[in-house]
């Protein structure tokens, strides 16, 4: 998946909302409302019948079903294991009975077309994408809260209410901070909505919904890189080439810091903290860190399928697999390859090669360029990638 094909996938899921706007929304944490209507690409996203799609998934979910209710009715069910779809339905139905609305977590890997959003949302931001599906009945709510990352909210089937706060959003670090209280809503706004619409609510914004019917809404979540995470990556990228800075910085007892000992470690800090912004003025600094986070990230997500080779010679043409995405890392000799999955390390000589099977969609194995490269290292390559998942054969 090319740059281009990443932004006309996310796109085709936004429209009419451009995906200029989108993320300047998403850089300045305000909150969007799309209407789209049953017809919309997006409300296919979880295919053509949701709830279809999500009983298939018995044996991978059944057991980690998860809910909220503000005043159940009831017991909360035991999630237990589903034999087949319909016993799957069935346990849906008694957490619906006793006042839940039923959560289902880790649900990408369902959908092709909602895998296709969240890699190509992955290419774009550099940060992994999750999605939940959330299944609830007519009347069901929520409490107020907030959430620890920023969500796209897609409306499936059924209409929801939501009132969401228009107050700054707290932008949470995404752990619990102590003695806040309750999740006030404060100043907010009403938006209802139907199949194929969507919101956009970054993290840490107050909010609360109430289904208008029976109900299914894709709730999928990320997190843009911050600030503070880019600071990590620079120091991280400094700590790679400064040994100082991955040294012990003081040993203590049951957890004591005398103050002669906070000072030392004080000093360290300061030291450390000033040759950082030292190298932070350098934009190739900075740029290599962020280059570098990247690569962790992509290298982390899961791994890709691999495909069968089969014979390829320099006439086979090859083409990115669906949700093959990468990061290149340049290395003293080396290139650090990152793909979903992990990374893979390949000679520096062939570097030219390497961009330009990133970089090109669709390609004949014997047009990989390169000073030198020969039609047996240009096999070798195209296999290299058939097996790890990121290219596949299409001719």
């Amino acid at each position: 998946m090319i740059l281009s094909q990443a932004r006309a996938i996310v796109q085709t899921v936004l429209d009419p909302l451009p995906l200029a706007d989108f993320m300047a929304a998403v850089e300045a944490s305000r909150a969007l409302d799309v209407p789209g209507g049953a017809d919309h690409p997006r409300a296919m996203l979880f295919g053509e019948d949701p709830v279809r799609t999500v009983l298939g998934a018995h044996a991978t979910h059944s057991t980690t079903l998860d809910s909220h209710s503000p005043a159940p009715t009831g017991p909360k069910p035991d999630a237990v294991r589903c034999d087949d779809p319909a016993a799957f339905r069935a346990l849906v139905g008694r957490f619906h009975d006793n006042g839940y609305t039923v959560r289902v977590a880790d649900v990408v890997p369902l959908s092709p077309p909602l895998q296709a959003f969240a890699r190509a949302l992955e290419a774009l931001l550099h940060q992994p994408v999750t999605a939940s599906l959330f299944w609830s009945v007519d009347r069901a709510r929520a409490k107020v809260h907030y959430d620890e990352n920023d969500i796209i909210a897609v409306q499936l089937s059924g209409r929801k209410r939501w009132w969401i706060s228009t107050e700054p959003a707290g932008l949470g670090h995404g752990w619990k901070q102590p003695g806040l209280g309750e999740t006030q809503l404060g100043t907010h706004r009403v938006v209802e909505v139907g199949p194929g619409d969507l919101l956009y609510i970054a993290r840490g914004t107050p909010h609360t919904v109430e289904s208008l019917s029976d109900s299914l809404h894709l709730s999928i979540l990320f997190t843009p890189l911050t600030v503070r995470e880019a600071v990590i990556a620079a120091l991280d990228h400094l700590a790679d080439t400064t040994r100082p800075l991955r040294q012990t910085a003081l040993a203590t007892s049951a957890g004591s810091m005398p103050g002669d000992r906070t000072e030392a470690l004080q000093e360290r800090i300061v030291d450390a903290v000033a040759l950082l912004l030292d190298q932070c003025r350098s934009g190739a600094f900075v740029g290599a860190a962020l280059q570098k986070q990247a690569a962790r990230m992509v290298g982390a997500l899961p791994a890709l399928e691999g495909s069968a080779t089969g014979p390829v010679t320099p006439a086979t043409i090859v083409g990115h697999g669906p949700h093959a995405i990468n990061a290149m890392l340049p290395c003293d000799g080396w290139i650090d390859w990152a793909q979903p999955g992990g990374h893979i390390h390949i000679h520096r000589g062939v570097e030219q090669g390497l961009r330009f099977i990133a970089e090109t969609a669709r390609f004949r194995v014997g047009d990989i360029p390169g000073e030198g490269v020969s039609d047996a290292v240009r096999v070798a390559l195209a296999e290299r990638f058939l097996t790890s998942g990121f290219l596949r054969i299409e001719g």
